[in-house]
């Protein structure tokens, strides 16, 4: 199955600590609990988001890539893996 590429424009953004996924984003319009998951450190990932005017990417299943602490969050956690910053 192809990942379907998506446009997302950030609401904000913060650190996370889960190995190699360091940052957790929220998408605008923000929905409640509604966040994902991003690889690389929250100090060089962050600015980049904050300022794109969008971004684009995929969605991944947490459980595709990582260990889940409980199999729950294989339901509701989401990796969004970042393809391209869009500044204009």
């Amino acid at each position: 199955m192809n990942a379907i590429d998506i446009e997302l424009v950030v609401d904000d953004c913060g650190p996370l600590a889960k190995g190699e996924l360091g940052v957790v984003f929220s998408p605008k319009p923000r929905k409640q609990g509604w966040y994902y998951f991003a690889k690389g450190d929250a100090t060089d990932v962050c600015p980049k988001l904050m300022d794109a005017v969008r971004i684009v990417g995929y969605e991944e299943d947490y459980c595709k890539n990582h260990n889940p602490i409980h199999p729950k969050e294989c339901e509701y956690l989401k990796v969004f893996i970042i393809k391209e910053y869009i500044n204009e």
